[in-house]
């Protein structure tokens, strides 16, 4: 049994927690010992870490956390924004002007945060994204072997990895979501490409069927027989291109076409995402139904799953969808390529609203394309997990 310390940003309804949950249950049940640290205690997914998880703040003052902007100047001010806490936004503003450092996340007290009294047999920063968790897990956190954990690209989302490389260089092992993200960091760092494996996000096929049978969402009540519904799920953030789906929405308004498109999610840009769907008068056609801690009936019970992300890593709501054998519609994101294939199982387009639309209008008006790419969909058997697991647990 080994002591097992994952570090994250925060617990949101995300893929990338939705993955640790995952995880952290597998070894679990492997008898290890699992403790998850956050830089701060938010996020829906804090009631669903597993009983026997060690949840806890990373330990440091009040103050020096509260001026820690988790996920970017940008996402901090709309928060504190959103929560009305005008001084705070203003606050991060002018660190971020003011920044020596090009990672707001580091232009923070570093000297008032204390060393990781614990000590682990794996610590595993779990979000290589964020620049505080790579100089914390390095500097701080006391363990035999440390890992990283990367879910999404550099290039598209224009981190700067290599100005952190002097804290890497205390990783013994990255592991990516996606075999394009191995080659990318490999190319990034040649002297760590013997360090870094894929580890498919694990994704529960049975418990995700089991739950997409509770109940049917009363929200789809308003579809009639011939109606198509289109579902999305994710943050309500400007890495999921929402604003790419309001364009391809009112497209397929424009060709009198019956849909009823619904998404799942909260995030700092759903009064920006609101305010397009009144300004565009698509109130009638797309829906924005919050979080749902249960997602999965809607997954079962839509027409098509549609994904217009910018970048991601490897899109964990494309595999719900494939499990529960719904036809897909997702940008040429990192991993896309990966899970499907396209005009044989799924839809890859370009980021073009006119290219996406162009492909959903396809399957509202052709349900025998639908009806194949369902029967064509990868079957997935228990966790989708490889040999990774298992060298992750010999390490």
């Amino acid at each position: 049994m080994k002591r097992i310390a994952f570090f994250v940003q925060w617990m949101l309804c995300g893929g990338v927690e939705n993955a640790l949950i995952s995880l952290a249950k597998k070894l679990q049940s492997e008898g290890h010992d699992v403790y998850i640290y956050a830089i701060k205690n938010e996020g829906e997914f804090v009631k669903k870490i597993p009983y026997g998880v060690k949840f806890s703040e990373i330990p440091m003052p009040r103050s020096t956390r509260s001026s820690i902007p988790v996920g970017g100047t940008k996402v901090s001010v709309r928060n504190a924004i959103r929560e009305k806490q005008y001084a705070k936004a203003v606050r991060f503003l002018i660190r971020h002007q003011f920044s020596k450092c090009e990672f707001a996340e580091l232009n923070v007290n570093k000297e008032a945060i204390p060393t990781l009294q614990e000590k682990f047999d794996i610590a595993v920063n779990f979000h290589i994204h964020s620049p505080f968790l790579v100089w914390y897990v390095s500097q701080k956190v006391d363990a035999t072997k440390k890992f990283a954990w990367i879910h999404n690209d550099f290039t598209t989302t224009q981190y700067n990895i290599k100005i952190l490389q002097k804290y890497l260089v205390d990783v013994d092992r990255f592991f990516a979501v996606a075999q394009n993200l191995v080659s990318e960091f490999s190319t990034i760092f040649p002297e760590y490409k013997d360090k870094i494996e894929i580890a498919l996000n694990i994704v529960p096929k049975e418990e995700i069927l089991i739950k997409s049978e509770k109940f049917y969402p009363e929200e789809f009540d308003i579809c009639g027989k011939d109606t198509v519904k289109i579902l999305t799920v994710g943050r309500l953030e400007e890495q999921k291109g929402y604003d790419i789906a309001v364009k391809v929405c009112k497209y397929l308004k424009e060709r009198d076409l019956k849909f009823q498109w619904f998404i799942l999610g909260n995030g700092t840009q759903k009064a920006t995402i609101q305010s397009e769907i009144k300004k565009l008068n698509l109130e009638d056609y797309m829906h924005l139904l919050g979080t749902k801690m249960n997602p999965y009936p809607y997954f079962r019970h839509c027409d098509i799953y549609v994904q217009t992300s910018k970048h991601e890593g490897y899109v964990t709501t494309v595999t719900e969808a494939k499990i529960l054998k719904r036809p897909i519609v997702t940008t040429d994101v990192s991993g896309a390529r990966e899970q499907l294939i396209d005009k044989v199982n799924g839809e890859i387009t370009t980021f073009d609203p006119t290219d996406i639309a162009h492909r959903i209008e396809t399957l509202i008006l052709n349900e025998d394309v639908r009806n194949r790419y369902s029967d064509k969909l990868e079957k997935l058997d228990g966790y989708l997990i490889g040999d990774w697991i298992d060298n992750f647990n010999k390490r």
